[in-house]
């Protein structure tokens, strides 16, 4: 099972995430065949968009999604309702025979990174979307930019892809309390490059293979530390019947006629699970029948 733990310190203001996904990954697999080091990219963007999901409290859609000129033309990684994941990306076969990197950038060439904030509609309230700076050194150093500069929150991050796994390590300095003094504000910051550098010292192998239990001890077995309940994730598509009837509806009702009396059938496959939705020209003349005035 793919799960996710928050943990804290004892009286520090300092949060961490710990993620390790397998089936999600093993899902996707099913209806596409990446390059391994594409598979951990997406892994590794799956890994941030939970964590930030897990932070925030609202019913909708976070996403991470890059487009470039080079081998990678496009991603997406999205989690939804902190539980749901779902991704895509779109691969450039005669540049990605060169590519010998698992780095973001390297993969991306010129390119562009976006996190996105998509609520659902009884939330209220609007999509955000930020550009995130591409850092040569990944995807990791790139959200932890993004975090400084957009939220001004310091952020570490680790990610490990092993065997088909992907494992995540996030720390996260939390704003100081309005009445803390200087002297306990100079001790956390203190306690921060610590545990930034003891976080640090993780192995691929250790980060991608230990409990979130044992690895917490073995990395921070001087700070009192808390491990929160899991939250389980999994691989889950949003497509639906109503979305396919939206797609074919946006062509208008004399194309979509003259489209189905050219061909038998109209299919509608999704891109992310590979589900077919299959239209004869009955189920199109109903189509258009329960649209009523709305295609005109």
């Amino acid at each position: 099972m793919d799960l996710l733990q928050r943990f804290s310190f004892s009286g520090l203001p300092i949060r961490g995430q710990w993620i390790r996904l397998d089936q999600t990954l093993k899902s996707l697999a099913q209806y596409a065949d990446y390059p391994d080091d594409v598979k951990g990219l997406l892994g590794e963007m799956f890994a941030a968009v939970t964590m930030v999901a897990d932070n925030l409290k609202f019913s909708g859609a976070v996403s991470l999604q890059s487009k470039g000129d080079g081998a990678l033309t496009r991603s997406l990684a999205e989690c939804r309702d902190q539980h749901y994941l779902r991704g895509i990306a779109h691969v450039a076969t005669d540049k990605a025979a060169d590519i010998r990197s698992s780095n973001l950038a390297d993969w991306l060439g010129n390119g562009q990174l976006a996190l996105s904030l998509l609520p659902d509609k009884s939330t209220r309230m609007n999509p955000y979307q930020g550009l995130v700076e591409i850092d040569p050194a990944g995807l990791a150093a790139s959200l932890e930019g993004y975090f400084q500069n957009s939220e001004q929150l310091q952020t570490r991050l680790h990610f490990a892809s092993l065997d088909g796994t992907t494992t995540g390590l996030l720390l996260q300095r939390l704003p100081d309390a309005p009445e803390a003094s200087e002297v306990s504000i100079a001790a956390a910051d203190d306690d921060w490059l610590t545990l930034t550098t003891l976080a640090a010292s993780v192995t691929t192998e250790e980060l991608a293979t230990l409990a979130p239990k044992q690895m917490l001890l073995r990395l921070f077995h001087e700070y009192p530390c808390e491990l929160y309940s899991p939250r389980s994730l999994s691989f889950r598509c949003s497509c639906s019947a109503e979305k396919s009837d939206q797609t074919l509806l946006v062509l208008g009702r004399e194309d979509l006629m003259a489209l189905a009396s050219e061909q038998p059938e109209i299919h509608v496959d999704c891109e992310f699970c590979g589900h077919r939705y299959v239209y004869d020209q009955a189920a199109v003349a109903k189509l258009l029948n329960h649209s009523g005035s709305a295609l005109h």
